[in-house]
């Protein structure tokens, strides 16, 4: 029996080897003579370079630059000299995680630091700009990372305004021109929501970043006015707070969908045509999952080659929301198991062994 355990992280808790581990170690227990193997994953978010340089090496370089509330970090990116590429994961300078849940506000939030890396990979030698954009404490369209790059954004008065969020609405005239011709940028996107709109980046992500109603809706006027020069309909231009879009407006850049890329990066389809079972998962599987994250791209493989697909997650919700494909019972989450949340976030490792002996008692 071949076991393929290939999760993405489970966010502010585990990284996806952590999980990969944990959940074999589970199976082991009472399958010790099952063929195992681990591949974590990542889709464009939190933990892509450390994928990246695991199957191509490359250095990381540190930068000084602004955080999402303009504070001065220091951020990096991943270098690989020899191909004259760097890879750039906006979350490491423009990341929710950079903030304290009491200063979570995409009204007020940039991704300046986002350009301020781009602007250091390329002044670095840079030929190719890879930007991954999951994780952001952003709205703004990009207009945070553009400015970095040279442009500004005039109002109706002709007075230069701050990137952030709360001021897309107010934005009358963009000068700049694509800064940097010669290179050439990819973005990927852990997501393929458009950029405004009910499904957009303001009424599906800013709650999480902090936005009440009232702001979602003010912010999702700012990027109806912003449409006005970015492509609204672009499928994961809505992608940390319409970065995806800002992006290719800004720099010119090329879209794809960040777990297509890494899959076949790394040759996935190989790995699961020698697994039996592919196990897979995230920190929450909801509504969000289904829309262009890793989860419903390993699914989408596997089931193309007629494998069982097997779910854990932190917690599940919005099951109505699930592909006909999935049957419910196949997902396994800690939140059913764990005494409180905090138990849940403190002891997933834990959890996720009891889950992987399941599993293997159950399926294997």
């Amino acid at each position: 029996m071949h076991i393929l355990i290939c999760p993405d992280k489970f966010k502010g808790s585990l990284r996806a080897n952590e999980v990969s581990e944990s959940i074999a170690k589970g199976i082991r227990s009472v399958r010790p003579k099952h063929e195992i193997q681990c591949i974590p994953l990542a889709d464009g978010g939190e933990g892509t370079l450390d994928l990246i340089q695991r199957i191509h090496g490359g250095i990381y370089v540190q930068v000084f630059v602004n955080d999402p509330l303009f504070r001065p970090i220091q951020a990096d990116y991943l270098w690989l000299a020899d191909q004259k590429i760097a890879y750039i994961e906006m979350s490491r300078a423009s990341g929710l995680g950079l903030l304290r849940s009491s200063e979570r506000n995409p009204a007020k939030t940039t991704t300046f630091g986002t350009g301020e890396l781009i602007k250091h990979a390329i002044k670095n030698g840079a030929e190719t700009i890879v930007l991954t954009i999951g994780g952001s404490a952003t709205n703004d369209a990009g207009i945070g990372m553009a400015a970095a790059l040279g442009y500004s954004f005039l109002s109706k008065t002709g007075e230069t305004l701050s990137p952030i969020g709360e001021n897309l609405i107010h934005i009358h005239e963009i000068k700049g021109d694509k800064p940097y011709p010669n290179v050439t940028f990819l973005v990927l996107s852990d997501v393929d929501n458009p950029l405004h709109g009910p499904n957009g980046a303001a009424h599906i992500f800013a709650k999480q970043k902090g936005a009440t109603m009232t702001l979602i809706k003010q912010l999702d006027k700012g990027l109806i006015n912003c449409s006005k020069w970015l492509d609204a309909n672009l499928p994961g231009g809505g992608a940390a707070g319409g970065l995806g879009a800002g992006a290719v407006y800004f720099l010119g850049a090329s879209i794809q969908p960040g777990a297509t890329w890494i899959l076949d990066k790394i040759h996935f389809d190989r790995a699961i045509r020698k697994a039996d079972y592919v196990i897979t998962g995230e920190g929450k599987i909801d509504q969000q999952t289904w829309s262009g994250k890793l989860v419903a791209a390993v699914l989408a493989r596997a089931d193309k080659q007629y494998k069982q697909t097997i779910f854990v997650s932190g917690a599940l919700e919005d099951p109505e929301t699930m592909p006909f494909i999935v049957d419910p019972r196949e997902v396994f989450t800690i939140n059913e198991r764990a005494k409180s949340e905090k138990d849940a976030m403190e002891n997933a490792s834990m959890y996720l062994e009891k889950i992987g002996a399941e599993i293997a008692l159950k399926y294997l």
